[in-house]
């Protein structure tokens, strides 16, 4: 099969006529800079075992697809999978472990933190059989998180572990690490019962595999970031709440955690609502129809701040396309207002014994379903932003896949579907 010199470096491609052993799935967004050494690295790593490496990329502007499919061009150990309307960490892992032709997945960043010297040892602990599941730990050694970039995301980090040992009774120094070797059979058996949040996809795996996976840690230092800016932010922190509350109702009511965002944040909403109402009769004396209005337009403008920047964060609509998803927002929204005020209305003159506040919480109650339903379909439903990306690409996919084939004789490259790991 002979050899491919690459970038100055000899790659030895008999291991690729070998059955694959260990996959390692890395999620891309904009980390064109990093791939070829990521690739380099994985080869001078991993001497002695089979590997294929399968990107998944988000739709990246920044040409990664294009960097990973020059590569797999000649080397057929590289593969990508380019989503179309499909964003976040958990979900590109679930979707590359799925794509894996080993029995064993690796699975690391694309920022180059994670130290590719340990995979050896991480799938060595898998494939011995001393656990389902081995993960890096940046908390076994001194100084191993070093590479955490500011001392909040150090802050968040330990706030995390302590939690997710706690809640979920776990003893783990890092069950949030992004760096771990897992068997693909604990992946699929734990896919019916995964998060719809995306909230860090090692945690979800423990807690949701039946019977509970036997984990291994070994240390790694967490190295600093080279290129590109980290994703973390302190919006994480509710992302781990939601996570908590849908693991421990799940099995009484299966509520996906992006309908149990948008329901909290129209409770807040409510609460908004209920407050303005009282405010503007009470204090001002305003009629019940006019204050219920004037208190059900701020309620709503805050739902969809809101919502936007926490239940739809990985479709967050920007500029003026913020202002333009109000407008469709609003205008979807009318039907839900004007039942809210008719409906709270009729019981205010029905029932005149009634507390006001009663009919206006019921009123404002019935927005909420129809809301979810139809802002999710029409406002946020869409990643317009990545369907143009992708749109702009297809004519190089077209091209480029059957150059692919025929460099290959099978196509590693695919476009993955919009689809959730489960509603």
């Amino acid at each position: 099969m002979g050899a491919l010199r690459f970038r100055g470096t000899i790659v030895d491609r008999a291991a690729t006529s070998q059955k694959t052993q260990l996959t390692v799935v890395i999620p891309t967004f904009n980390e064109r800079e990093n791939i070829r050494e990521i690739v380099l690295r994985l080869d001078r790593s991993l001497p002695d075992i089979a590997w294929e490496a399968i990107f998944v990329d988000d739709c990246s502007k920044d040409g990664t697809s294009d960097v990973v499919r020059d590569i797999a061009a000649t080397d057929s150990r590289v593969r990508l999978v380019l989503r179309h309307n499909r964003r976040g960490l958990s979900s590109a892992v679930v979707e590359g472990a799925l794509a894996a032709s080993a029995d064993i997945v690796a699975v690391m960043d694309g920022d180059l933190q994670h130290d590719e010297k340990v995979l050896p040892q991480l799938y060595a602990a898998v494939a011995r059989g001393e656990a389902d599941i081995a993960l890096a730990s940046r908390f076994l050694t001194p100084g191993g998180a070093d590479g955490l970039s500011s001392e909040t995301r150090h802050k968040i980090s330990n706030t995390g572990i302590r939690l997710a040992n706690s809640l979920f009774g776990l003893s783990l120094t890092d069950p949030l690490t992004g760096f771990f070797a897992i068997r693909r059979d604990v992946v699929l058996d734990a896919l019916p019962e995964l998060s719809e949040i995306g909230f860090k996809i090692l945690l979800d795996l423990i807690t949701a595999a039946k019977p509970r996976p036997k984990v291994v840690e070994l240390p790694f230092n967490f190295r600093e970031r080279v290129h590109g800016e980290s994703k973390l932010d302190n919006r994480v922190m509710y992302d781990f709440f939601l996570f908590f509350v849908e693991k421990k109702i799940a099995p009484i009511v299966p509520l996906p955690a992006r309908f149990l965002s948008f329901g909290l944040i129209n409770s807040f909403g409510i609460l908004i609502h209920l407050a303005i109402l009282t405010l503007l009769v009470n204090a001002f004396g305003s009629g019940f129809p006019n204050a219920a209005l004037a208190a059900t337009l701020v309620a709503m403008a805050f739902n969809y701040w809101a919502n936007n920047a926490l239940t739809y964060r990985d479709r967050r609509l920007k500029g003026g396309r913020f202002y333009l998803g109000f407008l469709v927002f609003a205008g979807l929204s009318s039907v839900g207002v004007i039942a809210n005020v008719g409906v709270a209305s009729m019981l205010v003159a029905q029932y005149d014994s009634l507390f006001y506040l009663i009919p206006a919480a019921l009123g404002a109650l019935l927005t909420v379903v129809w809301n979810y339903v139809v802002t999710l379909a029409f406002v946020w439903g869409q990643d317009r932003a990545t369907a143009r990306q992708v749109a702009r690409l297809r004519p190089k996919l077209a091209a480029e896949i059957p150059r692919l084939d025929a460099a290959r004789g099978a196509g590693p490259a695919s476009i993955a579907p919009a689809h959730e790991p489960r509603a």
